[in-house]
This record gives structure tokens, sequence and C-alpha cells, in this order.
């Protein structure tokens, strides 16, 4: 059985509750436009990529350039993630208690720098050693690229024999093909992700939220 030598936290949905915040700019976006919105599309856009969201929400009828698409609903989430930046329930003893293990935390999301900065910032102390972003030169997810620059970001090879040696959190299709591509041990988390992904195959562990986790539960898992 490996040690687990580092956890690896998608953001939205899985250290955030933040999937109503995309959501609202979203549909809100669609809407000034005059494009339909449906539950169909706001279950295709979640964990969904830049690209794939600039590609879906231009279908939906948004006549913006991708860029302008990008930046307007970056500014929208980050305005209300520094109103309140709303935490997974547990999830903040599970990163001090990581941190006070030494075990190295590390954030891999398609978010923007900025976002996952004010994350960071408001985070326990020494709670993460790094970040990878949609805004770093990495294939994104579903490739499991993010989890493999991640790996490399604690001293382990990128690759999955690096990856192996960690553990993923995740809630999305997208993010947990990646992870369980990337060859780490696989948890999904379902309190708050709009499709439960734990019966999907691409899971080895399946949680509501991290109430009540401690570090020895993280590890035996491995």
């Amino acid at each position: 059985m490996p040690m687990m030598k580092a956890v690896f936290f998608d953001l939205d949905g899985t250290l955030i509750d933040s999937d109503p915040y995309w959501v609202r700019s979203q549909e809100t976006l669609v809407r000034s436009c005059g494009g339909e919105w449906s539950d169909a599309l706001a279950d295709a856009l979640q964990g969904a990529a830049f690209p794939e969201t600039v590609r879906l929400l231009r279908g939906a009828g948004v006549d913006w350039d991708g860029d302008a698409i990008v930046r307007h609903l970056s500014d929208e989430v980050l305005c209300m993630e520094k109103e309140r930046l709303p935490w997974i329930e547990g999830v903040r003893d599970v990163l001090s208690g990581l941190a006070a293990a030494h075990v190295p935390a590390v954030l891999v999301t398609g978010s923007p720098r900025e976002i996952v900065e004010n994350v960071m910032a408001q985070a326990p102390k020494g709670a993460f050693v790094g970040y990878v972003c949609g805004n770093d030169d990495v294939t994104p997810k579903p490739d499991p690229a993010p989890y493999w620059r991640a790996a490399s970001m604690v001293g382990l090879s990128a690759d999955a024999s690096g990856a192996g040696q960690c553990l993923v959190f995740e809630d999305s299709k997208p993010g947990l093909t990646a992870a369980r591509a990337s060859g780490a041990t696989v948890v999904a988390v379902t309190g708050h992700a709009r499709v439960d992904m734990s019966d999907s195959g691409l899971c080895d562990e399946a949680i509501v939220d991290y109430r009540g986790l401690t570090i020895a539960d993280l590890a035996g898992w491995m």
C-alpha cells in the first residue's frame, strides 16, 4: 500500500461551493444576450474548462469573443467570492490537519489565477504548498496533466508513478476523469455536486463532505 505523499484538491464544488456563483453569472450572461438557459446547459457547464465553457455559451447565444466571456465570468465570480467564500463543510479542518502532519496539499483547478489567489489568501495558514490554475501552460482537465504538474510540485515524478502516491478530491466528471487518468487515488465529493459521480467508476471513495474526516482516514484510502 503506497504512502500518502500529498493531497490534491480541485476548487469549485470540491473545496468551495462556488458552483452557484458560476451558474448565476453564466445564466445572467446567456439571458442578457437573448439566449436560452436550461438545466441541461448548467449540467454540461459543471467542471468544464474555459474553452468548453466558451463553446457551450456561444452555442447558447452569447455572441461575445472567448476572452470577453472568460473575463466577465471570472470578474463576477471573484467579486462574489471576495464577499463570501463558501467553504465545503469540514474542509478547513482537513487542510489544517494536513499542514500539521506536514503532508503537502496542492490546489488544482481550471479557474483563473486571481480567483485561486483569493482562495489561497483565505485558506488556513500553510494549507497549500502551491497551485495549478487555468492560466498555467498545461492541458486542462479531463487530461491528467494538471495532476501530474501538481505531483512535480511536491517532488514526485510528473506521471502516473508520482501521482499514484497522492490522494485527489474531485467532484465533476472532467475532474474525476483527469484524476483517475493521473494514477492517483480518487475521492468524489458529492454534497454540492450537480451530478452525483459516486457510481461513475471514476473514484475509489466517495464522501458527502469533510466533516469528521481525520488524516488517518485519508491515509487509509491509499
